[in-house]
C-alpha cells in the first residue's frame, strides 16, 4: 500500500503533451464540401454528367457533412 501512495500526486499532473493535442483540436479546417461529396459519390466535380440516383446521393452527403459545420 505504501508504494500506491507514493503515484497518488501523479493522478492530477497533465502530461504537456495532452496540452498539446488540446490545442491542436482547436485548428479550423476548410475544405470544399462539394468537391468532397463529388468525390464519395464518384462523379466529376462541377459537372451534369451524373444520375437522378447519384444526385440524391450527392445531396444527402452535404446535407451530412454541412451538420458538422458548426455556423448555423
Amino acid at each position: 500500500m505504501k508504494k500506491l501512495v507514493f503515484f497518488l500526486p501523479f493522478l492530477f499532473c497533465q502530461p504537456s503533451m495532452a496540452t498539446n493535442e488540446l490545442m491542436v483540436n482547436d485548428m479550423m479546417v476548410s475544405l470544399n464540401v462539394n468537391r468532397l461529396c463529388a468525390a464519395i459519390v464518384q462523379i466529376p466535380y462541377a459537372s451534369d454528367n451524373f444520375s437522378d440516383e447519384e444526385w440524391n446521393q450527392f445531396q444527402r452527403c452535404l446535407q451530412f457533412v454541412r451538420q458538422f459545420d458548426g455556423v448555423e
